[in-house]
């Protein structure tokens, strides 16, 4: 087979490549299939618990935290980058928690 052919064959192929004519359209369908769910605050014990692990926690270990996300609850498996107290926040790589927003937290 010459360079040519397999240049054309290259061509055709690429005309059945998958195309995504809208950057950001599947992420916006992935976010419209969630069901909505209302906040729930925590009880006096459960926030008490929460409070004390977050106080617990370290730069570099390894946490699984439930967290509402303004839509629903998620749970991120992670390694904690950053907790800042001052700002009342929980950084789990490249996302900020608010500690308002924790549901439930467990070091792995």
């Amino acid at each position: 087979m010459s360079s040519r052919d397999a240049g054309r064959r290259a061509e055709r192929a690429a005309q059945f490549m998958p195309f995504a004519a809208l950057t950001g359209y599947y992420d916006l369908v992935r976010r419209r299939e969630r069901v909505c769910e209302p906040r729930r605050d925590p009880g006096e014990e459960d926030a008490e618990r929460i409070s004390t692990e977050l106080s617990r926690l370290k730069r570099g270990q390894l946490v699984r935290v439930t967290h509402y996300d303004g839509v629903a609850y998620a749970t991120r498996t992670g390694v904690v980058s950053g907790v800042e107290p001052e700002h009342r926040t929980l950084s789990i790589a490249r996302e900020r928690i608010s500690f308002d927003d924790v549901w439930s937290i467990e070091q792995l």
